[in-house]
């Protein structure tokens, strides 16, 4: 008999279009995994009426939220359902291969927090690309933290695994309940709490498609986004596991590399308004760092030729 892994896939689930399709790859693994926990947020009862022929397989525990938690809060509730010591989340439009859970279970040792394997993009125009960094197959958590990840983000729940401790010390956190990097938060999280392992394997394809939730640009929500660096260094600093200097400069660096994206984002969009209001957030945060986010000579001459387009 196949021993059952000590893995849950948690599925925040909200959109029934491409639904059925990652629940059966879910439930198709070649590891035996011991949950598949569905937090429904959707506004009808799709998602429900896509699991409830499949509620007979006992792996599946499912729960309609009413009314909906939202993308931030819905992942955390999925953490709090789980029984298992790796945590496996599965975004609601992605496909999970049918190796991918064994792939990046192998990795599941010693003292190993998190485990990232590779990823198929697929994009709106049917084109694809495959996001396989260079990483080495093993890597100390502080070390990727404070050299790796501002060159090679921690990006996509769907080709994660992360150890369970790690999820209950954030669940024992203020999360902001819109936050949109979430996945950046936990897998900051997991660096300074083991190793970082590579499965340099497919695992999944996620939908690299406009209009989600990870697009959205109001100015309060992405200054709430940046608790995903914020939480990391603070955690960080109050427990001594680097030197402050180096804190300091890498929650710098993050802060000044995420505000450009954000300006970036609202100078290409012409929206000088929202710019204003995000840089006066940012600002009354971080002082004197907000000003020299926005006095990038590259993005100077952006927001210059904005008025001319």
């Amino acid at each position: 008999m196949t021993s059952t892994a000590d893995v849950s896939i948690l599925i925040p689930a909200y959109k029934p279009q491409w639904f059925a399709q990652c629940l059966d790859s879910c439930m198709g693994q070649t590891a035996a995994v011991r949950e598949i926990i569905i937090s429904d947020d959707c506004p009808t009862d799709a998602i429900y009426q896509i699991v409830q022929p499949r509620l007979a397989d006992p792996r599946i525990r499912y729960v309609r939220n009413t009314p909906a938690l939202g993308l931030a809060a819905n992942y955390l509730q999925c953490a709090r359902m789980a029984t298992s010591g790796w945590l496996k989340f599965f975004d609601d439009d992605d496909i999970l291969h049918p190796d991918g859970v064994e792939l990046l279970m192998r990795h599941a040792t010693g003292d190993v927090s998190l485990v990232m394997g590779g990823c198929r993009m697929q994009r709106e125009d049917g084109t694809s690309r495959d996001k396989l960094e260079q990483l080495p197959p093993l890597t100390r958590g502080m070390d990727y933290f404070l050299h790796t990840y501002p060159r090679t983000p921690i990006t996509l729940f769907s080709r994660m695994l992360v150890r369970r401790d790690v999820m209950d010390q954030l669940l024992a956190e203020p999360i902001p309940a819109r936050m949109i990097s979430l996945d950046e938060l936990v897998g900051l999280r997991a660096c300074l709490a083991g190793d970082i392992a590579w499965e340099p394997g497919m695992v999944c394809d996620h939908r690299d498609f406009s209009g989600g939730y990870s697009r959205n640009v109001e100015p309060e929500v992405l200054l709430d986004d940046l608790a995903y660096v914020t939480n990391p260094h603070d955690h960080a600093a109050a427990a001594r596991l680097a030197p402050a200097s180096a804190l300091r400069r890498w929650r710098a660096t993050m802060v000044r590399k995420y505000a450009r994206g954000v300006i970036t984002k609202f100078i290409q969009q012409r929206d000088h308004a929202g710019l204003r209001t995000f840089l006066g957030h940012l600002y009354a945060r971080f002082g004197l760092l907000a000003v020299r986010c926005a006095l990038s000579p590259r993005l100077i001459i952006k927001f210059a030729k904005s008025f001319f387009r």
